[in-house]
């Protein structure tokens, strides 16, 4: 009778099991297939990372294999994560449905090489310029310091098809930095397109404030031509971010007050001058109790 009970037991147990391997419970495989174009050691284009359904990832630097496990019943869905630096990827066949335990082998994920943006800088006499690509857009925004004149290529390329905005993130001091040729769409035919870009520096006024009376704790909020912002909360004297070019105007006003004052503005308007530094550094904010 124990006997029969036993193998009773391990007839059901084996049932169970063949059963959970049929519905995917212990039964798992792989999907995968073959990256082209992202390169092999000194051509690599970078990182690309593939996310399966399940949220895993896998980094890749070199053409090759790969493969994710997955159950044998399962939906799966391999997309980018992320792309790589220099080279954009596409999936094909990345998405289906597992109908038996044999493994997937037809995704296809193929790089092709995006375009480079390089600027040329000039006439850059001190300091440092910040240089912005795309920084208005969630596409690659990149971002360049450069401190000394030549060429500089932003780091993350442009897939053939987007557009490219090059704008001056930061000026250096006492000079104004303009681009030229900032704007366009890449194009993988044409490589060279984007790497016409101008960054021209030019010598400017400086723009300076005298603050004083401003309580302990407060805050005041000052302007130049109405974009150009300091947030000062000591007394002191302190220079705007922009310069100005030489025969354009200033015009300095308190944008905020401080809680309980009232500050206000002597010698804050005026047309820069290069013969005349002093002019725009003479600008003087006084703040008094209300």
């Amino acid at each position: 009778m124990n006997t029969m009970k036993k193998m009773s037991f391990f007839a059901l147990a084996a049932g169970l099991i063949l059963a959970l391997a049929a519905c995917g419970g212990f039964v798992y495989t792989t999907v995968g297939g073959t990256v082209t174009g992202l390169g092999s050691g000194t051509t690599s284009g970078g990182q690309l990372v593939l996310i399966d359904t399940a949220g895993y990832k896998q980094a890749l630097t070199v053409d090759g294999p790969f493969s994710f496990k997955v159950a044998s019943n399962a939906d799966y869905n391999i997309t980018v994560g992320s792309q790589p630096a220099q080279v954009n990827c596409t999936v094909a066949n990345g998405s289906g449905h597992m109908s038996s335990d044999a493994a997937v082998t037809n995704i296809s994920v193929k790089c092709v090489p995006k375009v480079p943006v390089t600027v040329t800088l000039s006439g850059l006499t001190a300091g440092a310029v910040t240089l912005y690509n795309n920084f208005n857009t969630n596409v690659n925004v990149d971002k360049l310091i450069l401190s000394t004149n030549g060429a500089a290529t932003f780091a993350f390329y442009i897939p053939s098809g987007q557009t490219y905005a090059v704008t001056v993130g930061a000026q250096p001091p006492a000079q104004t930095c303009t681009v030229q040729n900032g704007t366009g769409t890449v194009d993988n035919s044409n490589l060279t397109g984007a790497n016409n870009v101008l960054v021209k520096c030019i010598a400017s006024v400086p723009v300076a404030v005298t603050l004083t009376g401003l309580g302990s704790g407060k805050t005041v909020t000052i302007a130049d031509n109405g974009t150009d912002l300091l947030y000062l909360s000591a007394n002191g004297k302190f220079t705007f971010a922009n310069s100005i070019v030489d025969g354009q105007t200033y015009a300095v006003t308190v944008t905020t007050q401080p809680a309980g004052q009232t500050c206000t503005v002597t010698g804050g308007a005026g047309t820069a001058l290069l013969s005349n530094l002093t002019g725009a550094s003479n600008i003087a904010i006084n703040c008094v109790n209300n």
